[in-house]
């Protein structure tokens, strides 16, 4: 067969005939881009394509499946695996020689077809075809053993600084061959994140002349993000062309995941408190002659016999102090049939201890099936039991705990992608059986739409950074039945031996209690503060209403004018009102006058339901539900009535097409972790009053602001918006309670708890014996204590319109100096609240210890929480609320001198 000859010159001309009349197949081919440049009558005909389609494509459209790049060496010759254009392969030898084209350098390719060379061969007596069958054999050979492998062969190609791998390799790193540029960095990409920095290190030296041997062990992150381990080894071999680097990558994920488990497996046996003990099944001596291969570093501290002493010795050597002996033939029959044998021995040990054992013989079988080995484990069971006697009492600590807490315990493996939960989860789900599912979306898709993506993100995060050692979020949890729970969930990271994230270990914490406190508490201050503004608001107006409608009488009495008098109606009518409102104002802010009396509830209940059941719309059905053996209270029973009725009228406007009022009353004991507890009620007894009704019902926004003032859900002019308000002042004023529960569509109810009433009568205190309280004269002076100049103006006017003398003090100190220097004063008429220094309480009982036989008449129509007027330090005394009319103050008067003094 004829070649090329150099002898034609360097020079290569498409046109030349020795180009075109060649035998063989003739490639011109440009050796940067490697497409093909010319093509000769011959390799048209070999390939299927005309010369002018052979012109227009790459090489490497011509190689097969097997494909490899075209070495660069001047002159080589290898064999290549080529296709037609109708698809089909065929063997070809391809020699290269570099020459010229067109002025410029290029590669002259000589292509032979094998089959057609082997036949020649043949013919000349040669069998080349039976070495290529044996060649493809060894190649099909190599690709079986590069899968059992696990191997890829690789090639770094140093002047063009290009790295090719076979299919194998990119079969163990999971990446497709046209995502691979062949580029070092493009490697070092593709690698775990704690490996690239070495990696690329390492890279750099594949340059270094001086160094001809690489090795190395990375970890690749696939696709799919499983990590894959793989070992290497590579050569520096000089070739024509330059230098090269060849060498072989084998995927050891399993050796090294196996290895793990052996130092898991070794570390745990090591560290075990438990003697274990390994013996070779010899079928020659007898089970307990079987002789010692393996002990771990406990069989030596609590035994005291070294490994060198037991190492190689039969079994019999440590048994001999033994009781019972192991009967041998027992221990082979066990091992015949493939069980384990449990025996209890006592003996005494080199350190001279007598020790009782639970020995437990386990077969363990090679990789045939047959039994090779005893693995046998001893435990002293003193240890044991004083081990069970710990974990009982720790078992009942976390019984303990577990009764006190809700938290949900869990643990999240990351190799299997497995999450482990404590039963509590089935709870938190609303669930049963919840707690088996395994996913990662049996947590995530339960947490609530808008935190699952920051969550989610956050909890990836922690795993994916090498530093990170713990985790925590707060977030929304939504149960199987739609109800949002909030959640602290913290987890800790445990990484393995490479600094991966293996599991994670954490809890569940429900906050959505605490949270609720939480704002439970700040509507309570909120109110606080509310009512300490409406208490301060309402005492000034008192103070101006009580001078509007007290003048407004007089001047009703004086005017003949029917003009003026109207306009003076009309003047003491809107202050009356006014009156009104201020009530209902201090009542919510806890600053109204009580007079607090031992009440049966069921005797003030039963009252306004007969009461009710004439005022109300005949389409609402009243229910009165009285508890059995109602503890007494102590509180105000009209205020009660006014609460009571203020209830009833809002459960009534809430069922504007009818429905039930039930009023309720019964003994509940507040203890421990009740509901009422968690609500804010203190522990104790109590008498609950419950209206409920099944009306509309509120939302959570309004129930949370239905104790504000002049809050309502009502149409403008339906409501003032004060009538749950007083119901919580008045409650809290008598040391009670008020819950609401209500639901759209479902009702409210209002639960108000009073504290129970002690043992015993309340009396008021008596005044000294042989102290004369005299009668009240038509005339004399009364000493008016107010710190308000207009208020006490209008109080002098008043009692000098019923012809008494009057002293006016603006403070107690004043008051007092009075008392000191004037002696016809014979009563005393104070406000409660005289600002700074003493109250008027204060005052009282300081000039009744001066002279005992003072009248007194107090005045208020605001009382500061830190004062009160439950329980009047003197007696016989009596209280005019602001603000009052001229005929209240003549009321009062009479009943003041009416009254039997206490003791006579």
């Amino acid at each position: 067969m004829t070649r090329p000859a150099r002898a034609q010159g360097d020079e290569v001309a498409a046109g030349d005939a020795f180009f075109r009349d060649h035998p063989d197949a003739l490639l011109i081919v440009d050796p940067e881009t490697l497409r093909i440049l010319a093509a000769n009558p011959a390799a048209a005909e070999l390939y299927g394509w005309d010369e002018g389609e052979l012109c227009a494509m790459p090489l490497a459209d011509l190689e097969g499946s097997s494909h490899q790049a075209v070495p660069e060496d001047d002159e080589s010759s290898l064999i290549r695996t080529h296709r037609r254009k109708n698809g089909s392969e065929f063997k070809v030898r391809v020699r290269q020689s570099m020459s010229r084209y067109a002025e410029r350098p290029a590669r002259l390719l000589t292509v032979e077809n094998m089959l057609t060379l082997f036949a020649s061969l043949e013919r000349a007596g040669e069998l080349p075809l039976a070495a290529l069958n044996r060649a493809q054999e060894q190649e099909a050979n190599l690709k079986i053993a590069q899968q059992l492998l696990k191997i890829g062969f690789w090639k770094y190609d140093i002047p063009s600084r290009k790295l090719v791998w076979s299919p194998g390799v990119y079969e163990i790193a999971g990446v497709d061959p046209k995502d691979f540029d062949g580029s070092l960095e493009g490697y070092v990409d593709i690698l775990f994140s704690d490996d690239r920095d070495q990696a690329a290190l390492s890279v750099q030296t594949l340059d270094n002349p001086d160094i001809k041997l690489h090795e190395f062990e990375r970890r690749i992150i696939r696709k799919d993000g499983s990590t894959v381990y793989v070992k290497g080894i590579g050569e520096r071999t000089q070739t024509y062309s330059g230098d090269v680097i060849t060498g072989v990558v084998q995927d050891v994920t399993d050796d090294r995941r196996r290895q793990a488990e052996l130092r898991l497996l070794g570390a745990s046996i090591e560290r075990l408190n438990d003697i274990v003990v390994i013996l070779r099944v010899d079928p020659s001596v007898p089970g307990t002659d079987a002789p010692i291969v393996y002990i771990n570093s406990a069989f030596e501290r609590i035994t005291g016999y070294a490994q060198s002493q037991v190492i190689g010795q039969p079994l019999s050597l440590i048994l001999s102090r033994a009781e019972p002996q192991i009967d041998p033939q027992v221990l082979e029959n066990a091992m015949n049939a493939g069980q384990s044998l449990r025996v209890e021995v006592t003996g005494q040990i080199l350190t001279g201890r007598q020790v009782t054992w639970d020995v437990e013989f386990l077969p363990v079988a090679d990789a045939y099936g047959k039994y090779s080995h005893w693995a046998a484990v001893a435990r002293d069971i003193s240890d044991r039991r004083e081990a069970e006697r710990r974990a009982a009492i720790n078992e009942d600590r976390f019984q303990l705990v577990s009764r006190s807490t809700a938290d949900v315990v869990w643990e999240w493996d990351l190799s299997e992608g497995a999450f482990i939960w404590s039963e509590v989860f089935d709870k938190l789900t609303g669930t049963k059986g919840s707690h088996l599912e395994t996913g990662f979306d049996s947590w995530s898709r339960r947490v609530h739409v808008d935190d699952r993506e920051r969550v989610v993100a956050s909890l990836w995060e922690a795993v994916s950074l090498p530093d990170v050692q713990s985790w925590s979020e707060e977030y929304r949890f939504v149960s199987d039945e739609g109800s949002e729970r909030v959640i602290l969930d913290r987890g800790f990271v445990v990484r393995d031996d490479a600094g991966c994230a293996a599991r994670m270990v954490g809890t569940m914490i429900d906050l959505t209690e605490r949270r609720a406190r939480e704002q439970r508490t700040r509507d309570s201050e909120r109110l606080e503060a509310i009512g300490q503004l409406t208490g301060g608001v309402a005492h000034d107006f008192n103070n101006l209403l009580t001078v509007i409608l007290g003048n407004s009488d007089v001047l009703k009495d004086r005017l003949e004018d029917p003009v003026q008098r109207r306009m003076a109606d009309l003047i003491h009518l809107a202050a009356t009102r006014g009156s009104d409102l201020t009530k209902r104002l201090l009542a919510f802010a806890r600053r109204q006058p009580l007079k607090p009396q031992r009440t049966c509830l069921n005797e003030r209940t039963g009252s306004v339901h007969a009461l009710l059941r004439g005022a109300l719309d005949a389409r609402i059905r009243i229910q009165h539900q009285p508890g059995a053996g109602l503890w007494e209270v102590l509180i105000d029973p009209g205020q009660f009535d006014v609460a009571l009725l203020n209830l009833a009228f809002n459960a009534r406007d809430a069922m504007p097409s009818g429905g039930t009022l039930t009023i309720a009353t019964e003994n509940i004991k507040v203890r421990g972790r009740s509901s009422a507890v968690r609500e804010g009620v203190p522990t104790g007894d109590y008498v609950c009053v419950t209206v409920s009704d099944t009306g509309a019902g509120m939302m959570e926004e309004a129930q949370r602001r239905a104790f504000e003032p002049f809050f309502t859900t009502k149409p403008a002019g339906k409501g003032s918006g004060l009538g749950l308000s007083m119901v919580y002042g008045f409650a809290r004023q008598s040391e009670g309670h008020v819950l609401i529960r209500s639901a759209l569509g479902e009702g409210t109810t209002v639960r108000v708890y009073f504290p129970r009433a002690v043992s015993g009568r309340m009396e008021l205190a008596a005044p000294e014996r042989g102290a004369v309280v005299p009668s009240v004269p038509n005339t004399g002076t009364v000493l008016i204590v107010e710190d308000d100049p207009l208020v006490r103006e209008h109080a002098a006017h008043s009692f000098h319109a019923l012809g008494y003398t009057v002293s006016l003090a603006a403070s107690a100190e004043q008051a007092l100096s009075t008392l000191e220097t004037e002696s016809g004063i014979f009563m005393l008429f104070t406000d409660i609240v005289l600002g700074v220094g003493m109250n008027g309480l204060e005052l009282a009982a300081e000039a009744r210890r001066r002279r005992p036989d003072l009248k007194v008449l107090y005045t208020s129509g605001y009382v500061p929480g830190d004062v009160g007027f439950n329980n009047p330090l003197v007696p016989d005394a009596d209280l005019l609320r602001k603000p009052y009319a001229q005929q209240e103050l003549v009321q009062k008067l009479a009943e003041l001198q009416r009254r039997v003094p206490a003791g006579d």
